[in-house]
């Protein structure tokens, strides 16, 4: 079962065009249709698995949150290959 949250995100117009631009690539790489949406997902996900390996989060709750939402998150994939 698929759930959606709506969630109203304000960007700046150089943050839209990054994100724009980001999507971009990402068709470009996984030649598909892909959205902005799908683009910040992807880069969420990158967020979330940056800092499991390559930053060591100190505090060990915020560490297994990141860590089971980064788990969540590529378990329930929906965005197909948006991935970074």
């Amino acid at each position: 079962m698929e759930t959606r949250t709506e969630i109203q995100v304000r960007f700046t117009d150089h943050e839209r065009a990054g994100l724009t631009a980001l999507a971009a690539g990402l068709r470009g790489v996984a030649e598909s249709d892909l959205t902005e949406e799908d683009a910040l997902v992807a880069a969420l996900e990158l967020a979330l698995t940056r800092l499991i390996e390559d930053f060591e989060v100190p505090d060990p709750a915020a560490r297994d949150q990141v860590q089971r939402a980064r788990d969540n998150l590529r378990a329930n994939w929906i965005r197909g290959s948006a991935t970074l």
